[in-house]
């Protein structure tokens, strides 16, 4: 952990100088505590880019943050953010135990380190499932745990949309556990006790507390959340434009200010039941496809990833998925071999072998990556 003294000086810095801005442009309110005076382990949900600014915004001293190492791969900025805040590294396509030794070994220093336990971004503005490694993890460290839940980031920045919108945010502490009130309770107990505590489910809060996100492309891009159609039941054929949500097939809806689908032939009104919806169909449309291609995206770009020179160019072309296989841009692979798919970002796709090589395919036009990652996840489930 070197340059401890100038990583909390630069948080310090940036704390009273872009804190301000930070609040005022995503029109976040929160509840500032003081400390951790003890090392401290802080968890809390993720539903923004900015999440770690918004919960450093809610404690007086300085913190470390775990992120993907997506983010901290080559170029100026990667080697500028290291530089500064000096995060912990963790890949999402592999088992990472290094990534959990770093985080012991911040707090056995006397250093606090703040994850985000979804370890992903909700499309679907329901706080994701967690790992019962994180409740391990607590229990290991020997640190006391802080719970802090953010509100309101999955309308002002949905993980699908083109651009942020005009609404409200909240963020604060939920609970504080101390290391003996932790070391008394089994990992289930502390499991339940963080689902608990960091659960949001942003369209029950909107129906409690209504408020409108503004912005001029309310539906755009919502394509790479939403890959099924309800009304043909086929896979990547919704479009967006705008407010407007369309499919070849005569589905047409709007998305409207307060998160709402509104259409005449649409059975949902929100994404959070659409997405449950096709979760629950996908199987039924990938038996129907037999051994034909479960879905296809052209114009792919497929890097191979070093973590020690970054990412290597390894071709462009058709991607798609079938029963047993996984095929992109020239390149096959077995679904026996591969070990993970996982997205950061809107559409970023990324899949780890069982032999330890990782890769990473980027597309220029909107295209879902969930549907390859969910697709998967039914193929190596049967």
């Amino acid at each position: 952990m070197k340059n401890y003294f100038w990583h909390r000086l630069f948080i310090f810095v940036l704390r009273y100088t872009g804190g301000p801005f930070v609040k005022l442009r995503m029109r976040y309110r929160c509840s500032k505590r003081k400390g951790p005076s003890r090392p401290t382990l802080v968890i809390a949900n993720h539903n923004t880019d900015l999440d770690p600014a918004l919960v450093a915004l809610g404690f007086s001293r300085h913190m470390y943050f775990v992120a993907s190492e997506h983010a901290l791969r080559g170029g100026f900025m990667s080697k500028l953010l290291k530089f500064i805040f000096d995060p912990v590294p963790i890949n999402k396509v592999k088992t990472d135990l290094s990534a959990v030794k770093d985080i012991i070994r911040r707090l056995k220093a006397g250093a606090s380190v703040c994850l985000f336990a979804e370890g992903d971004r909700s499309f679907n503005g329901v706080t994701g499932p967690i790992s019962m490694s994180t409740a391990k993890l607590v229990r290991t460290s020997g640190a006391d745990l802080v719970t802090f839940r953010i509100e309101g980031g999955y309308f002002t920045t949905p993980r699908w949309a083109s651009s942020r919108r005009k609404g409200r945010m909240s963020g604060g502490v939920v609970r504080e556990y101390t290391a003996g009130e932790l070391s008394g309770m089994s990992n289930v107990e502390i499991l339940d006790a963080i689902a608990r505590d960091i659960h949001e489910d942003a369209y029950a809060r909107q129906q409690e507390m209504p408020v409108r996100y503004r912005c001029g492309a309310l539906a755009e891009n919502i394509e790479t959340a939403l890959y099924l159609c309800p009304g043909c039941k086929k896979i990547g054929t919704i479009k967006s434009e705008g407010d407007r949500l369309y499919c070849g097939c005569g589905l047409d809806a709007v998305y409207t200010d307060t998160g709402s689908l509104v259409g005449g032939q649409l059975p949902f009104s929100t994404v959070t039941q659409w997405d449950i919806w096709q979760t629950e169909q996908l199987g039924e449309v990938v038996r129907e496809c037999g051994n034909a291609p479960i879905c296809a995206d052209e114009n792919q770009r497929l890097y191979e990833i070093d973590t020690a020179v970054g990412k290597t160019f390894a071709g462009e072309g058709e991607m798609r998925i079938d029963r047993d296989s996984f095929h992109c841009a020239g390149f096959s692979f077995d679904i026996g071999e591969i070990a993970q798919f996982a997205v950061t970002g809107q559409m970023t796709l990324h899949f780890g072998l069982k032999n330890g090589a990782t890769y990473e395919v980027q597309t220029a036009a909107p295209r879902s990556a969930l549907k390859y990652r969910e697709i998967f996840r039914y193929l190596s489930s049967r």
